[in-house]
């Protein structure tokens, strides 16, 4: 590379970063030569640097009308990766300024830098939206500089590939429907669209996290797309003018939807995320169709079995739902040794294996055999990839997910398959004792220790509570009746003091059991997450019983001297009970969904698997 331009053109390189044009256009009027100089050791020019700023418009627009002047083919000069100052607009999304570029030399849409991008194909690759959506309007169907267009081939596969990576699901949308060739084209890694969408969980509701709130706006939520009327028919009456209960409950969603999203703007990134859902289902359907109506058994096996495939792994079951739909035979691709259902049940994701529910009952066993020496039984006996078995806190509640696996796979296998050997001549529940012997311990460790600390805090809740029961506040009379025997604020404090020695005594008798329990792996499964719960749940109620008991007698003793006491001594009171419940409530309801909850395995809709 050239570096002796660097220097003395330096004025100019900083007079394109602040659009400063006024004090480098003499240097122009001097030397049009200057105009498309290299500035930089990378060989980029005025215009490029000015362009890549995308806010030094006033010297772009200058530039450009000067450079047209002399020469409107320096507008395409390239950098020392070949990239035109197009490229540099579409990689930074300035839109602004490629329409310019583009209104002066059309053809720069073609040009391609040392890599085959366009500055079409880099849009996509940066996810510039606005920017990529001008430049296919601006970019023409034909053969460039370097033989290929860019919508037919590798080029074309590479367009589209790098649009779904960036997540830009309606561009892909558009492209399919206009270049429907591309579904079946593979990009530079050897790819389908359609395998590149399968490694997109975000785009999919399965792959987004939602809370209990966002799901339920979620759910009301309509989407703004011309294709929604798919989804929310209208239907005429009889008398051709009524209102159908359909027609009234859309107009309603579609009020509600609106009213959300005055009220509260922040649903705003909720119905983007329910929009972008809505056009990915749509891409894959259209996807799927094209690949049908090619009437080739292979390009289908090609195209569907490597998307279902990529899916499974990713836990993407509406992508793997819809090629199944679209082309039932495409449970049985193999790939790695692996069927579809084989796949799910390696790599534990629980909403593709409960695709089974939907199938008929023949395909269920047949969709569960494997060729290779180990059966489905013995896969579910291995440990959950890492990434999968995190998907729950704490080895304890995870060793309780691997053992509802197995159980759950058990089920489903012929009977023979239970006690089948493998090639190295252990059976499944060898193999699973084998394989979570580290995550076993692990757990037992946990549970020990967890219950170890608790105990302590609870037999303390026990000795005070005890104790407290003697010791009435106020003293007693000579006849040994407390004092205030009959005062209302009295009974709250023998009564939740009662609470605190009963709930106390039950965690600790709780937390004992766990401590000596003989851990064996399906203790794990329900009797040791049911202790926990049931000496969590009691600890808290001591803790909290001991806190009303104490607020209680402070305001017995003090309440004629300080009569406001009970107030601030209730409010204070409640800090460590908040503070309890917060640090352990996740936990909690985390062992009651897990232990108590709707099973992970089940059935999502009525809609058959042929």
């Amino acid at each position: 590379m050239d570096h002796e331009e660097v220097i003395p053109n330096l004025p100019i390189y900083k007079a394109a970063m602040n659009d400063d044009w006024d004090s480098v256009e003499h240097i122009f009027d001097d030397d049009p030569q200057k105009l498309d100089a290299r500035v930089t050791s990378w060989w980029e020019t005025p215009l490029q640097i000015a362009v890549g700023t995308n806010s030094s418009h006033r010297f772009v627009t200058k530039l450009v009308n000067r450079i047209v002047e002399t020469d409107v083919e320096r507008l395409r000069t390239k950098s020392w990766w070949g990239n035109t100052a197009l490229h540099y607009a579409a990689k930074i999304g300035n839109t602004r300024d490629a329409r310019l570029l583009v209104s002066k030399d059309p053809g720069i849409t073609q040009i391609t830098n040392t890599e085959g991008y366009t500055a079409l194909k880099l849009a996509a690759r940066y996810g510039k939206h606005d920017t990529l959506w001008y430049l296919l309007e601006v970019t023409k169907d034909e053969v460039g500089e370097d033989g290929t267009g860019p919508y037919t081939g590798v080029s074309g596969a590479d367009l589209i590939a790098l649009t779904i990576t960036a997540g830009l699901c309606d561009v892909a949308l558009y492209l399919v429907r206009r270049y429907p060739n591309l579904v079946t084209q593979k990009d530079g890694n050897e790819q389908t669209a359609l395998q590149v969408l399968a490694t997109k969980p975000n785009v999919f509701p399965s792959g987004s996290q939602l809370g209990t709130l966002q799901q339920l706006i979620y759910s009301w939520i309509t989407v703004n797309l011309e294709e929604s009327s798919d989804n929310y028919p209208m239907e005429s009456g009889k008398d051709g003018g009524s209102m159908t209960p359909k027609m009234v409950n859309s107009s309603f969603r579609s009020f509600f939807s609106k009213l959300i999203l005055l009220i509260a703007p922040c649903t705003k990134d909720i119905y983007r995320m329910k929009q972008k859902h809505f056009q990915t289902q749509k891409l894959v359907e259209r996807m799927c169709s094209i690949v049908m109506e090619k009437g080739s058994h292979t390009i289908a096996w090609d195209v569907l079995g490597t998307a279902v495939s990529t899916a499974v792994q990713h836990g993407i079951y509406e992508l793997i739902k819809t090629c199944v739909q679209t082309y039932p035979d495409i449970v049985w691709y193999d790939h790695g040794g692996l069927y579809l259902f084989i796949a799910a049940i390696r790599y534990r994701q629980e909403k593709v294996f409960n695709l089974v529910y939907q199938m008929t009952g023949h395909k269920v066993f047949t969709a569960t055999q494997n060729p290779n020496e180990d059966n489905p039984l013995h896969i579910a006996g291995r440990l959950s990839p890492l990434h999968r078995l995190k998907t729950v806190s704490g080895p304890a509640l995870q060793m309780q997910r691997e053992l509802q696996w197995f159980k759950e796979v058990e089920k489903h296998v012929e009977p023979s398959y239970k006690e089948a050997l493998n090639k190295d001549q252990k059976t499944p529940r060898m193999v699973f004792t084998e394989a979570h012997k580290d995550l076993l311990e692990e757990g037992e460790t946990w549970m020990k220790e967890t219950s170890s600390s608790s105990t302590v805090v609870g037999a303390l809740v026990v000795t005070m509570a005890f104790a407290a029961a003697f010791t009435a506040p106020g003293g007693n009379t000579n006849t040994g009746s407390p004092l205030f025997l009959s005062d209302g604020t009295f009974l709250l404090f023998i009564v939740s003091d009662a609470i605190a020695l009963f709930s106390s005594t039950t965690s600790v008798l709780m937390f004992l059991a766990i401590l000596t329990s003989r851990y064996a792996e399906e203790d794990f499964f329900y009797a040791l997450p049911k202790r926990m719960m049931i000496a969590l749940v009691s600890l808290f109620l001591s803790l909290a019983a001991t806190m009303t008991a104490f607020s209680a007698t402070l305001a017995l003793v003090l309440r004629d001297q300080i009569p406001w006491i009970a107030a601030p001594v209730t409010l204070m009171a409640s800090v460590p009970v908040t503070l309890f419940a917060m640090l352990q409530f996740p936990l909690l309801v985390e062992l009651v969904y897990s232990t108590y909850g709707q099973n992970i395995f089940h059935k999502e809709n009525n809609v058959l698997l042929k």
